[in-house]
């Protein structure tokens, strides 16, 4: 694997402890919680990571036709829920196919051009960092709504801040 392939991959996977910390107490009925107007559930968020981190890649940079394992796309489910272990399943498929895709570039890969039809024009470089920032964001949305049920049985973890003397810089 090429030096940014395995960046990439470094950056898609750094988030992903926190993701299943978040995700692991969560029962169905917490998946389905809105935390307001005009919000996603996390239910949403986890099927969205992986639906992204797959078709954006497999439109854009593969030429392939767009695949949904639940039988429609996301936006297209209405009451389809499929259940956390279903969910999680298809975003560790989604992640070894990453990993797969990743593998199989070349430096001069990351340079070609690729179309999006929101984005434009952009190289398969930018079409991956769009997939780790989109992975970063939903994972955070995802740690927030987990934090914000009520009765939420996600800890907050804090951190010592880099500037306090007790701490131990590495």
């Amino acid at each position: 694997m090429t030096p940014e392939a395995r960046t990439i991959l470094s950056a898609l996977d750094f988030r992903m402890p926190m993701l299943l910390r978040n995700v692991e107490p969560l029962d169905e009925t917490h998946l389905d919680w809105i935390p307001g107007p005009n919000r996603r559930s996390i239910r949403w968020q986890l099927w969205h990571i992986a639906e992204v981190e797959d078709n954006w890649i497999r439109q854009c940079m593969l030429a392939e036709p767009a695949r949904y394992p639940f039988g429609v796309p996301l936006d297209s489910a209405a009451d389809l829920r499929p259940t956390k272990d279903e969910l999680l399943a298809y975003l560790h498929e989604v992640r070894g196919l990453s990993r797969d895709r990743l593998a199989a570039l070349e430096p001069a890969d990351f340079e070609r051009s690729v179309h999006d039809p929101d984005f434009g024009e952009m190289t398969v470089r930018d079409l991956w960092a769009g997939v780790v920032t989109s992975f970063a964001w939903h994972a955070g949305q995802i740690a927030l709504t987990a934090k914000l049920l009520p009765d939420s049985p996600v800890t907050v973890w804090t951190f010592t801040p880099w500037d306090d003397p007790s701490r131990t810089k590495p």
